[in-house]
Formats: structure tokens, sequence, C-alpha cells
């Protein structure tokens, strides 16, 4: 490799590396008003009907792009002597607890896919409306008290150009 060609590389890719961080940005921005565009429009149900959550399907042109809001999200662990340990180990069987959750330092979900932990959940805890006591309890939460939840601005479901 030459000198002009090892030159012409480095600015290439510091040309690349800046017009990416730039247009990481500019996404970011877009996904931003998206989320905000799809919040205030109408929503359907989810394409697979097994997951919790809603879209909004924003259209362009022949193009319809997916901003899925997912269900919210559950926290992963907690103290074994906590709270929400106690509130559930009273409230379900020992073999649900035992199917659910694992101790380590804390309890943690045996099953990490928060959706499959649901339907675990709903099969384990056969009252319906303790099984929802459960998962309520069980939703991650910001510094504020309000429940994480994630959005997909769902790109790869987008058709190709019109």
């Amino acid at each position: 490799m030459t000198q002009e060609q090892i030159t012409a590389d480095i600015e290439r890719g510091a040309f690349l590396t800046a017009r990416i961080k730039a247009d990481k940005a500019e996404l970011k921005d877009i996904e931003k008003r998206l989320e905000a565009a799809g919040l205030n429009s109408p929503h359907v149900p989810l394409k697979d009907k097994d997951r919790e959550g809603k879209q909004a399907l924003l259209r362009s042109g022949n193009r319809c792009l997916p901003v899925v809001f997912e269900s919210d999200i559950l926290i992963g662990s907690f103290p074994a002597a906590g709270d929400i340990a106690g509130f559930i180990r009273s409230r379900i069987t020992k073999e649900a607890f035992i199917l659910l959750f694992k101790e380590v330092h804390n309890y943690e979900r045996r099953i990490d896919d928060g959706q499959k932990f649901r339907l675990a959940a709903r099969k384990a805890i056969e009252d319906e409306t303790l099984c929802l006591e459960i998962l309520a309890v069980l939703k991650a939460k910001n510094k504020d008290g309000i429940t994480k939840s994630k959005t997909v601005i769902a790109w790869d479901q987008l058709p190709g150009k019109e």
C-alpha cells in the first residue's frame, strides 16, 4: 500500500466516520418524531398475536412503517429479601415461584424473554387477576417511578422504494 493510498483511506474513513455520526444523530431525531407521530396515530394490534403491545402504521406513499410500542419491560431480578420477593412469595405457590424464578444473590427470572415469561406466568399462576398483579410488580420503572417500555421503529419492515 502506498502513502497516497493510506492518505486516501484515512481521509475517506474520516469522512465516512463523520457522516455516519451525523446520520445516526439525524436518524435519532427522525425516530423521536416518528415515535411522537405514532403515539398520536390510531393503533392496531401487533403482527405477532402472542406479543403484548400496540403499533401505529405510518404511511408514506406506498410504504407503511410500523411504529411498535412493545409491552412494559419486566425487571430481570429483585432482592431475595426485598418487598417484591415477599409480595410474590406470599401470593403464589412454591411450585410456581420455583418455575418462574431462580435464586442467585437476587431472584432472577428463569426466562429472559419478557413475552415468554408472561406466557409461563399465565400457565403457572392460574388466577388471571393475581397473575396480572405479579406482572405489575415486576414492571421496570425509571427513577421517577414511570414504567419503562420499548418503542421500535420497524425499518426492516418498510418495503423497498416506491
